[in-house]
């Protein structure tokens, strides 16, 4: 009996220290993010949605993902409308940078996502009338 209840006890550590181990890989979860893994629809949805934000600039670095965000920027709230369109990012706070945007872990303060902004990318960007 006490060796089958020894087995469940380590049983149950062994797959607890498992489950916590990958939380942790999450946004919130204690470590540095992984990158999301957005979608590009997503991506846009994102950048449609904070057009009309106020874009803010940050001497130095713009951050990287995993970096702790830069601390020149405030943070602030995905709109409602933003993350009713992409839930994943529902936990999130951004930065809107001049050329680019970027998504923050609000308990580690580390860039989680990067998002370019496409407008200098856009089909047919520089190219010349004929």
């Amino acid at each position: 009996m006490q060796t089958l209840l020894r087995a469940g006890a380590i049983a149950v550590a062994l797959f607890g220290s498992a489950g916590l181990a990958a939380a942790q890989g999450t946004p919130g979860g204690g470590n540095a993010p992984d990158q999301l893994q957005l979608t590009p629809s997503q991506k846009q949805s994102i950048r449609q949605g904070l057009t009309s934000e106020q874009t803010q600039t940050t001497p130095g670095s713009q951050g990287q993902v995993g970096s702790k965000a830069p601390g020149s920027v405030t943070p602030h709230t995905l709109p409602g409308n933003v993350t009713a369109q992409v839930p994943t990012a529902k936990n999130l706070l951004f930065v809107k940078l001049p050329d680019r945007i970027l998504l923050i872990d609000p308990d580690e303060h580390q860039v989680a996502e990067i998002i370019m902004n496409d407008s200098d990318t856009s089909p047919g960007a520089g190219a010349q009338p004929r």
